[in-house]
């Protein structure tokens, strides 16, 4: 396995390996920044689930306000303030969804911008990200974006799917995709393991936990080879 990066390159040999890329990397052409090339390459079966799965565009915004001023806001009816908001749901055209660290009180919101969202910010500026995040949650909330301003402490956001080593935020199948995230899953000769939150078969893909199931699924993969050899 050889591995290279700006400051040259670095050759590892190993019986068995465990791949966890994201799956936009394992579809990425040889030579490109990021991409994994296999030699030989991957067989059919793997190549065809791989054309089944895409990745979700995604640019996450993460605002830290100096206090969680939402705990003095009201909804229309005013019986009981926005202390407790954990998801705030929309059909906003950058960034429909946000959520609170809830049950954590942190006066942290992060908005979501998915799909179409997401393409029509991820050839902007980070200072027009941040001005159109505060002006839907502006709109959102019924407050003024001079107070969110002066409220801000400090603002962060990702684009997923500009990143060249994630190329986008999470997977999903296309029509026809049955059956593609377990073929992508299953290990080649007993060498290479693929984990991942694409390789999912609990019905979590695009998931943390499915991630991290897949990652026990691949490592009692390796322990099952290793017996089988013994």
């Amino acid at each position: 396995m050889g591995a290279h990066d700006r400051d040259g390159s670095s050759t590892f040999k190993t019986s068995r390996v465990v791949i966890t890329v994201p799956l936009a990397i394992l579809k990425a052409p040889p030579g490109e920044l990021g991409a994994i090339q296999f030699t030989p390459r991957l067989q059919k079966e793997k190549v065809a689930a791989l054309d089944k799965l895409e990745m979700g565009k995604v640019i996450r915004l993460v605002f830290k306000f100096k206090q969680r001023f939402w705990e003095r806001i009201s909804p229309a009816n005013g019986e009981q303030t926005m202390a407790n908001m954990s998801f705030l749901l929309s059909q906003d055209d950058w960034f429909p969804t946000w959520w609170t660290a809830m049950p954590e009180k942190t006066p942290i919101i992060t908005g979501w911008a998915p799909f179409d969202c997401a393409e029509r910010l991820t050839s902007k500026s980070a200072v027009f990200v941040v001005n159109q995040g505060l002006e839907t949650l502006g709109r959102l909330l019924t407050i003024g974006v001079g107070d969110l301003q002066h409220s801000l402490e400090d603002a962060y956001s990702h684009d997923w799917q500009s990143d060249p080593f994630s190329r986008g935020a999470y997977s999903y199948g296309k029509v026809g995709a049955d059956g593609a995230q377990e073929a992508l899953g299953r290990p080649v000769e007993n060498t290479l393991f693929f984990a991942g939150e694409a390789t999912d078969t609990s019905g979590h893909n695009g998931t943390v936990h499915g991630a991290i199931a897949s990652g026990y699924r691949a490592a009692e993969d390796v322990l099952r080879g290793l017996v089988d050899n013994s």
